[in-house]
């Protein structure tokens, strides 16, 4: 493995059982990150980014099963770790910063006791030390009276200094992993503008990793080193981000940045663009592309699983109207 890959995913699956068959939510995917790298995954609801990191995780529910050739994280197969082991790894090397932090912080416990908790549970720190970095990170975070807000509860913060608490949370070890499930989706436009730049610059400080979800292209334009693009639980294109904007060859992704509103763009009251049709039914075994029934460009040869293809230096697309170039192991 590179010693500059972090993260390597390698065919990684999700199925749960349903009344109406096996729901595929994940589809044999593969990517990587590389070692303080922003990756963005994005996509519509239900194309199974947040199933992605929860597998990643080992948080998936109860019935869920995960399947992959491998899942190595710094070297380690996450798939041959057993439970206590994955704990032991969560919140020490890999973090999550969930959705929405009201139902994610507990309502019985001080924001100090939350913190806290994760440097006892994975360092052997004094009270004092693990304190003074809370304070230290809710302050590099622009909490105001960080020192006063540890005896404070969950609902006596606001959204966004909530989100803050999430995130200094999964900072408290320095993980070398942050994952960021859509953590800005419940805040207004200003906050979240604050809260992706405290992300990308912490990100920098401290030479993390983040693999961050979205739907928002304009969030990805603002953050990230390198983007995959999902759809139907599988990833159908992969590229830096300035390629990916420059040059975007799948038709969904084309169509997911003609979605982007422009300043100015309706005033000759033309509609904003939108994708026509819905996120196909994932549950028995989908045949031929997933974009088949939503794509302007569908031919007859996209009745045949599309071959993943590469388009050029760390860009590759699932797509036969693609280049013809077999798509070596990234």
């Amino acid at each position: 493995m590179n010693n500059d890959i972090l993260l390597s995913v390698k065919n990684l699956s999700v199925s749960l059982p349903t009344p109406r068959g096996t729901l595929r939510a994940v589809r044999g995917i593969d990517f990587h990150i590389r070692r303080g790298e922003l990756l963005c995954l994005v996509g519509e609801s239900g194309c199974g980014k947040s199933m992605t990191s929860l597998a990643l995780m080992d948080l998936l529910p109860g019935r869920a099963q995960r399947a992959a050739d491998h899942i190595l994280f710094d070297g380690v197969d996450l798939q041959r770790l057993n439970k206590a082991g994955m704990r032991a790894l969560r919140g020490e090397k890999m973090a999550m910063i969930f959705q929405e932090p009201m139902t994610s912080l507990n309502p019985s416990f001080t924001l100090g006791n939350q913190l806290c908790e994760m440097l006892f549970a994975h360092r052997n720190t004094s009270a004092r030390e693990a304190r003074d970095r809370a304070i230290y990170l809710l302050e590099r975070l622009g909490v105001p009276m960080a020192a006063a807000r540890l005896d404070q509860y969950p609902h006596q913060l606001s959204g966004g200094l909530r989100q803050r608490v999430m995130i200094a949370m999964a900072m408290m070890c320095e993980p070398d992993l942050i994952i960021a499930d859509e953590p800005t989706t419940a805040l207004d436009v200003t906050i979240q503008a604050q809260i992706l730049r405290l992300i990308r610059e912490l990100q920098r400080e401290f030479g993390t990793a983040v693999a961050f979800i979205t739907h928002d292209l304009g969030v990805v334009a603002r953050i990230a080193d390198r983007v995959a693009v999902m759809y139907a639980g599988e990833i159908v294109e992969t590229a830096p981000v300035n390629e990916l904007f420059a040059r975007p060859l799948h038709p969904y992704t084309r169509g997911l940045l003609a979605c982007i509103p422009t300043r100015g763009g309706a005033r000759d009251g033309r509609r904003l663009h939108a994708i026509t049709g819905v996120v196909p039914d994932l549950t028995g075994q989908p045949v031929g592309c997933a974009f088949l029934n939503r794509c302007p460009q569908a031919g007859p040869a996209c009745g045949q699983p599309p071959p993943y293809v590469a388009a050029g230096v760390g860009h590759a697309v699932r797509c036969v109207r693609a280049l013809p170039q077999p798509m070596e192991a990234l």
